[in-house]
């Protein structure tokens, strides 16, 4: 039918789904054509989402510097979208990831204030909210600031639960344990992201399930409880596998 709105479409859940289930060439792939697509057709909207879900997968593959760029990219493109507040509060929640795995706090909360901000905007969308509420779990519990961290925690559980999706529930979950950790509350941790790896073993997202054990390793290493060391070993050799089958290391 050569129309190249609808490849553009299914060529950015493809690369969305391809992602998820751990097949990251492919995704790529079909990410850029996404790109190309819309960028050809003059459709922003189109355009800066799947710059999102691109600066995404890079970032998840340790490209940062690349990922940033490209997520800068879409913040531009963004700026002229008839979605232009979905599509920023997605970017910012992306952007805040993207430099907290970089190390950079700051950054990584000014990314995090303006996607609040732009989501405040344009009433809190449910789908923009399962990309933000984490990282900003996340953001909060880098500064230090436990309240904060808590807060954006609840709103997470409560629109998990709401929503009904394993993958939201297992973000919950996995916010939770976020939390737990930083009361020191080691067991209570461990058993939120035991719970989060399940899920996101469900629903067949490798890479998320994969960052779950990992955590689960440093925690059961920090517990030291018998047989902790153990388990810590496991926990870290499963993901490791995981991440070299994804390209992630």
């Amino acid at each position: 039918m050569n129309a190249p709105r609808a490849i553009a479409l299914c060529q950015c859940f493809n690369g969305a789904l391809e992602f998820q289930a751990g097949n990251w060439e492919q995704a790529e792939k079909a990410l850029h054509q996404s790109i190309e697509l819309y960028r050809s057709i003059g459709a922003a909207s189109g355009e800066a989402l799947a710059c999102q879900r691109l600066g995404v997968l890079q970032t998840a593959q340790g490209q940062l510097e690349g990922g940033w760029v490209t997520l800068e990219e879409g913040a531009v493109v963004a700026e002229r979208a008839v979605m232009r507040a979905h599509c920023l509060t997605r970017i910012y929640a992306a952007m805040a990831r993207n430099r907290l795995e970089a190390d950079d706090v700051k950054a990584a909360d000014q990314a995090l204030a303006a996607g609040l901000a732009m989501s405040d905007r344009h009433g809190h969308c449910a789908t923009c909210n399962a990309l933000l509420l984490p990282v900003a779990v996340s953001v909060c519990l880098a500064q230090e600031n436990v309240a904060a961290a808590e807060t954006f925690c609840h709103q997470l559980e409560e629109a998990a639960q709401e929503y009904g999706s394993r993958t939201w529930l297992a973000l919950a979950e996995r916010a939770k344990a976020e939390v737990a950790a930083a009361h020191e509350d080691m067991t209570a941790a461990i058993a939120y992201y035991r719970d989060a790896h399940k899920k996101f073993g469900a629903a067949n997202y490798a890479y998320e399930a994969a960052r779950c054990l990992s955590r689960m390793a440093d925690l059961y290493r920090w517990r030291s409880h018998k047989g902790d060391q153990a388990k810590a070993e496991a926990a870290r050799s499963e993901a490791q596998q995981i991440f070299r089958q994804l390209g992630a290391i």
